[in-house]
């Protein structure tokens, strides 16, 4: 069986059976064989043959009984950051923002769906929830719902029927109605909150960032913990996101306009 794409049906298979093996061990941060077998619903034999493929193209290695996955991952992820324009621009502003707040700044993509923190700073090491290129839902992130304002209620609503509207925390936002709602005062003041609804005790705020065409490709935020929130809090972190933010957009600008 052939698809539209001119891919054979066990291609495809064969390849869907490779990631998932990827992705079982990912979640378990290494993994023996009989148990990724188990996990998968398949034979020791057809996972191992995954496995030895997977290690001679250095995605996947073994040590000692346990399967982990390989630096070539590392490789392809420089390679992925490497080839984002902004992330250059987004290092040198999200750096100067956290030097001028000492809060957790971070600058984040959209990427199928999914908000991905492209580069962040840490105030606090004690601060493990955020690291670069960690992915996050949009609906209850405050960058997520930055982005989300910026597009139409059927592009918003393809990313809920894709992702559902996990409840991370009990103030997660868990409805369409309330989404939609939510968005709908982003827009109006300016700029997105995330109010303890993926860590409990965590204030966000976000604004989006503009490519110079007009399209959002990111956005800013700011972080820090809840009880520390006043409404002068809020407006110094607005006014801090607006500089990072045009800051950012005017080196967008002079870019395309040299190149």
């Amino acid at each position: 069986m052939v698809t539209r794409n001119g891919t054979s049906a066990s291609t495809v298979s064969t390849t869907e059976t490779s990631l998932a093996v990827i992705e079982t061990i990912r979640t378990h941060d290494g993994i023996r064989l009989r148990q990724l077998a188990e996990e998968l619903d398949l034979s020791k034999s057809t996972v191992h043959a995954h496995l030895t493929t997977l290690r001679d193209t250095r995605y996947v290695v073994k040590e000692g009984e346990f399967y982990h996955l390989g630096l070539k991952f590392f490789e392809l992820g420089e390679y992925v950051i490497s080839r984002k324009e902004i992330y250059d621009i987004a290092e040198e502003e999200i750096t100067a923002l956290n030097d001028r707040t000492n809060r957790i700044a971070d600058f984040s993509v959209e990427e199928h769906g999914r908000v991905v923190s492209l580069y962040s700073e840490l105030y606090d090491s004690q601060s493990t929830f955020l690291s670069d290129r960690r992915t996050f839902y949009m609906h209850n992130t405050a960058s997520g719902k930055a982005i989300l304002a910026e597009c139409s209620n059927s592009r918003v609503e393809r990313i809920t029927d894709q992702w559902g509207l996990p409840h991370e925390t009990d103030h997660s936002i868990s409805t369409t109605d309330e989404l939609f709602a939510e968005l709908e005062n982003t827009r109006e003041r300016g700029y997105a909150v995330n109010d303890e609804e993926v860590v409990t005790g965590l204030y966000s705020v976000a604004k989006p960032v503009y490519q110079p065409h007009g399209r959002v490709c990111g956005a800013v935020s700011l972080d820090c913990p809840k009880y520390r929130v006043t409404n002068d809090t809020i407006d110094d972190f607005v006014a801090h996101l607006d500089r990072t933010v045009q800051n950012i957009e005017r080196t967008l600008g002079e870019r395309s306009s040299t190149g």
